[in-house]
């Protein structure tokens, strides 16, 4: 009989399917965490008619291979570890080292994927890092115009080693939920820099829905889109490579990029068929959802509210847990400082779809950031957001009674030449952090906006200005990169918000 262990031979697992070795899919590796107290599917290859035995935790589970694939079904694995897991065809592969636990997709796009180690204590975290209870499991970039059945990835130990190479934000919530709950956690973390949402989408998903069908949503449309682009930018392609070939040469310092390059095609569905897809028989506890920068402009954030639910509703079917809990973590601020009453924003509209989203949707939480960011969308201080994310998620998934909650519009009500704004998760009262009330704006019929003046009283927030003498509407943070200060007492800041319904991003007010 042919002995195979895993550690020592993980590079063979890319074999061609057709070989007659029964091998698991390589979400199933060396180190893995599996999710506890509940059915847990683990599938492979193996050649069609072979005999597959899999062995874990007192469970023996025998299916015959079909078609090249096959699928066996473990129930209640107990949390703790590590294990062993055997699998017997015509050969024999053991996986050690493994955990059973809860098991998080950590998934989006750049703040979702900013390294450990850039950020504000991760060098410190780096050094730190030690806790054999939690693994994770990286997610590498492979953009497929068609759904894959695999994914080339591996778990990993936690340890100096490899958390250098770790997500900031997937690995401080991972550290401080393991540490809550006492149990081994593990951390899919699948991000992807600069994609719009329609890229985690699959195509019979975006063929329907209230959205345009264009080159946001079109595969087709997009791919030829990017093809012409990709062509037209060739000649300055070619002159970038052939300079760096010419540095080279020369032992010159390699030439700067020019603008105008085409990257890689990661348009339209191509992130669903090669990061999303692959693992949806894995069984997880939940999803960290963190994308939208890429939405959030004028003219593209609009389809946001309607393509965000519908996202949620493919990963809950394709991971057939209709009730699987969503973390929606609400971009920050970013861009240039608020300067115009009126800006227009797709920021504040993509944060709106995403607060809507949260509080329409059951088994979905808010995380809020417009705090922490800047000019710059990739702000570097992680870990507070890593630790709202930690309550929400002990509040929504593991049923904590916890503050954890940004305050939230509720109602306002215009008296006289004010408005007074009412608020839900107000938790031992509203704050403003570092002087007065910033971040308001209030306009009248004529819905044209002016910075406004805002006080605390209790817990309501009155607004009001001079210039409007009879209020109808309040904004709070309504601009790509406002200034904002409005926490309540636990220490969340306040979502983005607009009392009115009128028309938005229009090219200015009406007269």
């Amino acid at each position: 009989m042919k002995i195979i262990s895993l550690h020592v031979v993980f590079g063979v697992l890319w074999w061609n399917l057709a070989s007659a070795e029964v091998r698991p899919n390589s979400l199933f590796s060396d180190h893995a965490v599996l999710q506890q107290s509940a059915e847990v599917p683990v599938w492979g290859t193996a050649r069609d008619g072979e005999s597959v035995t899999v062995e874990f935790q007192n469970q023996k589970v025998t299916t015959i291979a079909a078609n090249g694939t096959w699928m066996v079904r473990f129930k209640n694995l107990k949390p703790g570890g590590p294990f062993i897991m055997s699998l017997q065809g015509d050969n024999q592969i053991v996986l050690k080292d493994l955990l059973v636990g809860e098991v998080w997709l950590c998934t989006g796009q750049s703040n979702m994927e900013w390294a450990l180690a850039k950020s504000d204590g991760g060098a410190e975290a780096v050094a730190s890092a030690n806790n054999s209870m939690l693994r994770m499991c990286r997610v590498p970039h492979n953009p497929q115009l068609t759904p894959q059945s695999e994914m080339k990835v591996k778990w990993e130990e936690t340890n100096p080693t490899t958390a250098k190479y770790f997500s900031a934000i997937p690995y401080w919530f991972g550290e401080k939920i393991q540490k809550e709950i006492g149990v081994p956690v593990g951390i899919i973390n699948s991000a992807y820099g600069g994609t719009g949402i329609e890229a985690w989408l699959s195509a019979e998903t975006l063929k329907r829905g209230p959205w345009p069908q264009n080159k946001w949503t079109d595969p087709t449309l997009a791919k030829a889109e990017y093809d012409q682009r990709a062509e037209s930018a060739r000649p300055l392609k070619e002159k970038y490579e052939a300079d760096k070939a010419s540095a080279r040469d020369q032992k010159l310092p390699s030439p700067p990029m020019p603008s105008g390059l085409v990257g890689e095609f990661k348009g339209v569905t191509t992130v669903w068929n090669s990061e999303v897809a692959p693992m949806l028989n894995y069984r997880i506890r939940a999803v960290a959802w963190y994308q939208g920068e890429s939405n959030a402009y004028v003219g593209v954030a609009s389809t946001y509210k309607d393509l965000l639910p519908a996202l949620i509703k493919e990963w809950r079917a394709g991971f057939n847990q209709p009730d699987l809990p969503f973390l929606i973590f609400q971009i920050a601020r970013n861009r240039k400082w608020q300067t115009d009453p009126n800006e227009k924003s797709g920021n504040a509209e993509l944060q709106e779809a995403q607060l809507k989203t949260a509080l329409t949707t059951p088994h979905t939480a808010l995380v809020v950031t417009n705090d922490m960011g800047g000019p710059d969308v990739h702000y570097t201080g992680k870990e507070p957001v890593a630790v709202r994310a930690t309550k929400a998620a002990l509040s929504l998934v593991y049923g904590r009674e916890i503050s954890s909650s940004s305050p939230i519009y509720q109602s306002v009500e215009f008296l006289a030449n004010q408005a007074i704004v009412h608020f839900t998760h107000i938790d031992g009262g509203l704050d403003a952090r570092e002087g007065a009330l910033t971040g308001f704006v209030i306009a009248g019929k004529d819905q044209k906006f002016v910075f406004a003046e805002a006080k605390i009283e209790g817990d309501t927030v009155i607004v009001s200005s001079s210039d409007v003498p009879e209020p109808t509407a309040v904004r709070y943070g309504w601009a790509d990169l406002p200034k904002v200060n409005l926490f309540n007492k636990s220490g969340f800041p306040a979502s983005p918000f607009r009392t009115d319904s009128w028309s938005i991003n229009q090219t200015s007010p009406p007269k």
